[in-house]
């Protein structure tokens, strides 16, 4: 009978080692987001950086994967990526709400995107988790059926 892989504490197998790769990469989407937040901030346009954020996740899904992460670190790293993405957003909403080089009927749109920012900034970590988590989740099981 074969000898079952001995799991460490945090659970990876032997040999499985986290790299300093996950750290870039967790700052590189870190960046990235702080750029589509910038780009969100186009009028009509910017709705495009909700496409782009799920794009990113599943580009750092793979790349933490490739660094030797699991699916749970895909998934803390998803949620972190979707908070600094979603406080950003909300500091400019509120910037754009209180700054004053805004219009006074501008306010208004202001004030409305400003509760949609508030609102995310409970959904959008979550979602960020959920599809980063689910892009590893999916790489390991191909992974799993060409080995």
């Amino acid at each position: 009978m074969a000898a079952r892989p001995r799991l460490h504490r945090d659970g990876r197998s032997e040999g499985d080692e986290v790299t300093g790769r996950v750290g870039g990469a967790l700052l590189l989407g870190s960046i990235v987001f702080l750029v589509i937040t910038a780009f969100e901030q186009l009028p009509v346009i910017g709705w495009l950086g909700a496409l782009a954020s799920i794009g990113a996740w599943i580009w750092l899904a793979g790349e933490i994967r490739r660094a030797g992460g699991t699916m749970t670190d895909a998934a803390i790293a998803g949620g972190v990526t979707g908070l600094i993405g979603a406080v950003s957003g909300w500091a400019l909403q509120v910037g754009n709400l209180f700054g004053p080089d805004t219009p006074g009927p501008a306010r208004f749109g202001a004030g409305l995107g400003t509760i949609g920012a508030t609102v995310f900034l409970v959904i959008w970590p979550l979602v960020g988790a959920l599809v980063c988590g689910g892009a590893a989740a999916m790489r390991a099981r191909r992974r799993a059926r060409e080995a």
